[in-house]
């Protein structure tokens, strides 16, 4: 039990505060746990070894850790796919088995067949390797596979022969998460190194050492400085995934994006400018340059939006753009004439245009564009004429969930696309446009999910705007009060999507309810919702958030002291700002590796690079905004704050941990309650993908916390 004082206190690891004060913006900003941002000061290490010492002995009293343990592991046990990349006659994927730690990188034959190509957890037995992004050349020979460890953000890429496994040239270091670009076959590719210190592209011909790669001029122009973007979909997003990583809305990408045409004659690059702000795409034709000095050519007439432009086997290029279009357009131009585009499929209503594919097998009666949107996180695959964009009808699905990951055969007529809903985990489906069909490509086994109701909450936030919650609680209970984890994210244009999700499943199977709310900031109604939640706008997100709070109490859907808060990342700012502004809303919130001293968090990590979605310190304004809603600096003495669980990971890269240290002893000084505020702390991991048995574990004491402060019973319901 927690040591309690003479006035009915919780007894906390001493940390007096000093009196450091900052002078920002002709204002006094107060540091007073200053002294926790050095990890490795005596005074730190001994602190943060007795916050671990009083986590580990609450954390042996809270009856639910084991229960939630295995029905994490219950639910998540079921092998995991990932679309697959044709190359060749083969088709590359990654797979997770129902027990392995890591996704490891396979490959099929036209039989069928499958073979491991690389396994992290076979590289590496200790965990700690984690596989990044990955590329088979064209012809299926080779393919160009990254490796992190730990926490870190950079990358080790490899290159491997498909046929035997081996490396067959040195590793290249220092690389940002991403892909390479094949030069048309088996001979050279493209790649970025750099990452958020100045990203450089360099061409490497297979057989040489890295050493001897030659960087290649102007694909950055030097006003874009240093970048820090990202392309789509270039990780997996903790909040509604199976994976359960850690999120990557903010990283670890490259600022600079490379592909090249399927006949090696186009190579494109896409700069950004920032998180936020968008990206510039230039274009060479590599038969009026050459390879190592290719004439580039600004695309202009896509600057001031975020542009994912794709090569295809025709010579054109098809380009994902909000440019003048929130919710997305695919715009189509000649590289040759590219100052006039041709928007080929407009802007939906309320839809959110999220990739495309090109089906352009000669075969075909009519070359083919599947456009995936998706509209308050359940998706829809529609059918166009490639030339004209005009509508051919959906294609069917087996539901009304989300949809992912969608790959396609260059110059082919199939396409492949993850499918999942809150019940069914993600399933690979394969269409085939010659035959008009859509089946299941690769079925991922059934794991035992409770029997749940599924169900939407529309309210209204205090501008008058409606937000949604998607709630998930058991079947036997489609009404009252239970104890509800209310989850939200709201930053970076990353939406919340009603997908599979297994710590929403162990939750109800329990009893409780789970709520995410899908609030300004994110993504789930385009560029103009995340535009709303972002930079001035961002207490909008926040006051969303505790709309939703409130009409939960409200609709008598939680107890009055059993509503929890749960936000990881930009999420843990989120909840922090939430629950240090309205403390009574809530029993128990949990915050993981959460930014939450907005006067420095540009001063670490990943920091610096999210200026454009948050504002900075240097501008007087700008640090306005951001003191408006710094937790950090809305704690307050005498405050009977809710039970605290701030989770740091000590190898995080992007978030510091110091913003949970000195989040927590804030907190402890300050807080009236008798409810704890803990700090639970994991060495040798980072922000990103890690083993799966930390991660379920994590979750574990996650889930068990919030049971322990929100009343909810250890009673069992099928897991």
């Amino acid at each position: 039990m927690l040591p309690i004082d003479p006035a009915g206190r919780p007894e906390y690891p001493p940390c007096a505060p000093g009196d450091t004060v900052d002078r920002l913006g002709g204002r006094d900003v107060p540091d007073p746990y200053r002294a926790l941002e050095d990890a490795d000061a005596p005074a730190t290490r001994e602190w943060s070894a007795a916050q671990r010492r009083l986590f580990d002995r609450l954390r042996d009293d809270w009856p639910a850790v084991d229960a939630f343990r295995a029905a994490m592991t219950r639910l998540t046990a079921f092998e995991h796919l990932t679309s697959p990349r044709p190359a060749g006659g083969l088709a590359f994927f990654t797979v997770r088995g129902p027990a392995d730690e890591h996704p490891a990188l396979a490959v099929t034959d036209p039989s069928g067949a499958r073979r491991i190509l690389f396994d992290p957890h076979r590289h590496d037995p200790t965990g700690r390797t984690v596989l990044g992004g990955w590329t088979p050349d064209p012809t299926g020979a080779l393919v160009a596979v990254q490796t992190a460890e730990g926490g870190a953000e950079e990358y080790t890429l490899r290159v491997l022969d498909v046929a035997t496994g081996r490396t067959v040239d040195e590793p290249i270091t220092g690389c940002p998460y991403g892909e390479v670009a094949w030069s048309g076959g088996p001979e050279a590719f493209y790649h970025v190194r750099g990452g958020t210190r100045g990203a450089r592209l360099y061409l490497h011909r297979i057989g040489e050492h890295p050493a001897d790669d030659t960087e290649v001029p102007g694909a950055a122009s030097p006003a874009d400085g240093p970048g820090h973007g990202l392309g789509p979909d270039t990780g997996h997003d903790l909040g509604t995934s199976t994976d359960t990583d850690t999120d990557t809305a903010d990283g670890p990408g490259s600022e600079l994006d490379v592909l090249l045409g399927p006949d090696g004659r186009l190579l494109v690059a896409a700069t950004a400018d920032g998180l936020s702000s968008g990206n510039r795409v230039r274009v060479a034709d590599l038969a009026l340059g050459t390879p190592e000095k290719p004439d580039w050519r600004p695309l202009t007439a896509l600057d001031g939006g975020w542009s994912s432009p794709w090569p295809a086997t025709d010579g054109l290029l098809y380009v994902l753009t909000d440019l003048d279009a929130d919710r997305g357009r695919i715009l189509v131009l000649d590289p040759a004439a590219p100052e006039r585009p041709r928007t080929l499929v407009p802007e939906h209503e309320h839809e959110v245009l999220e990739s495309f594919a090109v089906l352009d097998d000669p075969a075909l009666p009519v070359p083919l564009l599947l456009v995936l949107r998706s509209a308050g996180g359940h998706g829809r695959i529609t059918r166009h004429d490639l030339r004209t964009g005009e509508p051919l009808g959906a294609l069917p699905l087996p539901g009304t969930g989300v949809l992912t990951d969608l790959t396609f055969r260059q110059g082919g007529h199939e396409a492949w696309f993850g499918y999942s809903d809150p019940t069914t985990p993600e399933t690979v489906h394969h269409y085939d446009a010659l035959r008009g069909t859509t089946e299941v490509w690769r079925a991922p086994g059934t794991p035992d999910v409770p029997a749940v109701l599924v169900s939407e909450l529309r309210c209204a936030s205090a501008d008058g705007t409606e937000v949604t919650v998607l709630l998930t609680r058991p079947a036997d209970r489609p009404t009252g009060p239970l104890p509800t984890v209310l989850q939200g994210y709201g930053a970076f244009g990353e939406p919340q999507v009603a997908d599979y999700y297994a710590a929403a499943l162990a939750w109800a199977a329990r009893g409780g309810q789970f709520a995410v709310a899908r609030v300004r900031g994110g993504g789930e109604h385009g560029e103009g919702w995340h535009r709303a939640g972002m930079r001035e706008h961002k207490q909008n997100g926040i006051d969303d958030f505790l709309a939703v709070a409130r009409a939960l109490h409200d609709r008598g859907l939680c107890p009055p002291e059993g509503l929890g808060a749960f936000g990881q990342s930009a999420g843990g700012l989120l909840v922090g700002a939430a629950a240090t502004q309205c403390p009574g809303l809530f029993a128990a919130v949990a915050a993981t590796a959460a930014p939450l001293d907005l006067a420095r968090y540009e001063l670490s990590g990943y920091g610096p690079y999210w200026t454009d979605e948050f504002g900075t310190r240097e501008d007087p304004e700008e640090l306005g905004w951001l003191l408006g809603y710094s937790p950090y600096h809305h704690v307050t003495a005498g405050t009977a704050y809710p039970a605290v669980l701030l989770t740091a990971f000590e190898d995080d890269a992007r978030v510091d941990p110091l913003h949970s240290r000195k989040m927590c002893a804030a907190l402890q000084r300050a807080t009236s309650s008798t409810r704890p505020v803990l700090l639970r702390q994991e060495a040798g991991v980072g922000h990103g993908a890690r083993a799966r048995t930390g991660r379920l574990a994590y979750f574990a004491d996650v889930l068990a916390f919030q049971a322990e402060y929100l009343g909810l019973s250890v009673r069992s319901a099928g897991t």
